[in-house]
């Protein structure tokens, strides 16, 4: 799966619950198969964002079961960064 970075941006979004509380932190990305193109966002945690770019996504490596035994996506992709093509000489 081919993901797109265009913003280094970070979206948080503090919570609480009871005597707990924290930041969901998140990058906006463009997510695009064979069969769809959509915008989405990447849980960062605590890591710094992406840099802006084009990346890759397997997601056979990034495939898990859920605790209640259905199918679903790590919480954190890895991704790796496309290689830029090489620049022609002028």
């Amino acid at each position: 799966m081919k993901v797109t970075i265009t913003s280094t941006h970070v979206d948080e979004k503090p919570w609480n619950k009871g005597d707990r509380s924290g930041v969901i932190r998140t990058q906006e990305v463009m997510f695009e198969t064979a069969r769809m193109r959509n915008t989405g966002r990447l849980d960062l945690g605590k890591d710094p964002p992406h840099p802006v770019g084009e990346y890759t996504c397997d997601l056979d490596d990034n495939f898990q079961i859920n605790n209640f035994g259905d199918p679903s996506l790590a919480r954190r992709l890895r991704l790796q960064p496309v290689a830029a093509a090489p620049r022609k000489a002028a």
